[in-house]
């Protein structure tokens, strides 16, 4: 989902269940972890990555998202800077 679609309260941070994704890259992007960051309780998970593609962000997060319960899933953004 956009950042620019977000509802009110994930951007309000009011409610738990939106999260931000981003990627830490290794040295030469050999190697990455995914983290995912809950908006309202600043939460952090990391997450495995098999590769550093967007295919592997996908698998990773996917993964690790399915951990949790699904009330605690509402949105997912991922950081774009």
């Amino acid at each position: 989902m956009s950042i620019h679609e977000r509802p009110d309260e994930a951007l309000g941070r009011q409610v738990p269940g939106h999260w931000e994704g981003d990627l830490i890259k290794g040295a030469g992007n050999a190697s990455a972890v995914g983290t995912l960051v809950e908006r309202k309780s600043r939460y952090v998970l990391l997450a495995k990555m098999d590769g550093t593609g967007a295919e592997a962000a996908l698998e990773g997060f996917t993964r690790r998202m399915r951990t949790l319960p699904a009330a605690a899933c509402k949105t997912l953004t991922y950081d774009q800077g």
